[in-house]
């Protein structure tokens, strides 16, 4: 009889073994793996063996991506889990084929790109490369600074949801693979070059390159704003308003809290100052420079939660969205090549040199365990 497991519950073990187990085990922690870890993942695997999984279901839980991890490092895993783990992704393998192909849709309904449509100078190209047409009513160009690539968005809410103050819905930590995908939910204003203002005054503020100088500080930023951004004067006024704007980092950015791929929301700070001053640019030529300094509001979720993001999901999807960018010849240097992949090779191998133990009979489940879910357990 199948077991009805949750896809939901699913997707939040998958997450905590690859964003909390596994990185620990990496780094050596002793403690990552305890008794009743041990016993929690056999009875979860023990459930897998009978649980009705098909392709929907790993596409969006990702579980055979964090089995796959978890094989990888069988040095770090006791066998009672890496047997019954590489069981399941042959028996996965063998019914719905080269799990490698089961990936997220990052273009499709509620895909992290839905909406996004790539510009050359030859006219639009959709996804998969192929020239078409665009018929949506809304359409707006979004022209990264430093780029040589344009995206349009089709039924965006970004140009009236962005000149809001506060949250306006969104969580600390929420991540993007582009400024077009966070221009298209409305966080930010995709075409006034790092700060979302109007003549009200300013919302938003995307860092990127060397806008961030060094405070020694994670609540405190000293942003070094454009001379050219025709947001600088709006962010004065917010001195005097005393609202908030939410700060967003891009990979680009120069800091040491700056996300690895895509641009991370960290929160509302308050501009408590700036300053004018005319300098020297690398040309010899006189500019006035803008430097703003802003405050994190104390009352949101803390800033090392949102360094948490990119997780190991939000980086599969910035992956996938590499190999597609390189399939359609996109030159826009929207991030750093991912490194060789090896996973599945090591997988193929080690399932090889242990055939003999990998079948239904890995599949024990602990005799003093009762099937409990992640949330009980985890909040002992």
């Amino acid at each position: 009889m199948a077991v009805a497991l949750n896809r939901n519950e699913l997707r939040t073990w998958s997450q905590y073994i690859r964003d909390t187990l596994i990185p620990e085990l990496k780094d050596g922690i002793a403690v990552a793996l305890t008794t009743s870890i041990i016993d929690a993942i056999r009875t979860f695997l023990y459930e897998l063996r009978t649980a009705h999984i098909d392709v929907d279901v790993l596409r969006y839980s990702r579980l055979h991506t964090a089995l796959k991890e978890v094989c990888v490092m069988s040095d770090r895993w006791p066998t009672m889990i890496t047997l019954p783990a590489a069981a399941l992704l042959k028996t996965w393998e063998m019914r719905y084929g080269p799990l490698s192909d089961i990936t997220a849709d990052l273009w499709g309904p509620g895909g992290r790109l839905e909406g996004l449509v790539k510009l050359t100078d030859a006219g639009r190209l959709s996804n998969d490369g192929t020239s078409r047409r665009v018929s949506s009513p809304v359409m707006t160009t979004i022209r990264p600074k430093s780029t040589k690539s344009s995206w349009s968005v089709e039924g965006s809410n970004g140009p009236f949801f962005a000149m809001k103050t506060g949250h306006n819905g969104f969580s600390v930590g929420d991540w993007w693979i582009k400024p077009a995908a966070a221009y298209r939910d409305g966080i930010i204003h995709g075409s006034t070059n790092g700060i979302t203002a109007d003549m009200d005054g300013a919302y938003a503020i995307l860092m990127t390159d060397m806008e961030e100088v060094e405070t020694g500080e994670e609540n405190i930023i000293r942003y070094w704003a454009s001379r050219k951004d025709p947001g600088c004067l709006q962010l004065m006024k917010n001195v005097h308003s005393r609202e908030m704007v939410r700060v967003l980092r891009s990979w680009r950015l120069c800091s040491r809290l700056a996300p690895k791929a895509g641009l991370r929301y960290d929160g509302l700070y308050r501009v408590s100052g700036y300053g004018v001053k005319l300098a020297v640019n690398l040309l010899g030529e006189d500019e006035w420079q803008y430097t703003f300094v802003l405050e994190r509001y104390h009352d949101q979720m803390k800033l090392e939660k949102a360094l948490c993001h990119p997780t190991a999901d939000e980086m599969d999807d910035w992956r996938a969205y590499k190999q597609t960018r390189d399939s359609i010849s996109d030159n826009s240097n929207d991030g750093p090549s991912p490194a060789f992949q090896d996973g599945d090779k090591k997988v193929m191998d080690w399932m090889q040199n242990n055939a003999g133990q990998i079948d239904d009979g890995s599949f024990k489940k602990p005799n003093e365990t009762e099937a409990r879910t992640i949330t009980e357990w985890r909040s002992e």
